[in-house]
């Protein structure tokens, strides 16, 4: 039997041929975070930052949130996987936010980021 931690997930290097890595970035100062979310199980895909503003504060923390890291985790709240849940949250954080995202080591979610859409939102 596999060992899963919170939300299913696995320690860093796991998943299909160790293709992931799970990192925590804490965003201050208050809206805007600088960066995009796209997808969503309301689309039928993943929970993806698809872009992040260069020189945001998104782009500021010492690990760097990059477009195709899946969010998983807002201030401490496993995500159910829907983009309202997570803009709920996200806009709901005043000063700080503290995130959670699985980052691919493969370019595998490249194919998903060069649409932007009716199913992303500027945070």
């Amino acid at each position: 039997m596999e060992r899963r931690g919170r939300a299913g997930l696995q320690p860093a290097g796991a998943g299909e041929g160790g293709g992931w890595v799970l990192v925590e970035a804490r965003l201050q100062g208050g809206a805007p975070w600088g960066f995009t979310v796209q997808g969503g199980l309301e689309h039928g895909q993943p929970l993806i930052i698809s872009k992040v503003e260069e020189g945001g504060k998104a782009d500021s923390v010492e690990r760097p949130l990059l477009a195709g890291d899946e969010i998983i985790i807002i201030n401490g709240v496993e995500l159910s996987g829907y983009r309202q849940e997570a803009i709920a949250l996200i806009k709901g954080s005043f000063k700080t936010l503290q995130l959670t995202v699985r980052r691919f080591l493969s370019t595998y979610f490249s194919c998903h980021l060069v649409k932007s859409g009716e199913n992303s939102s500027f945070l």
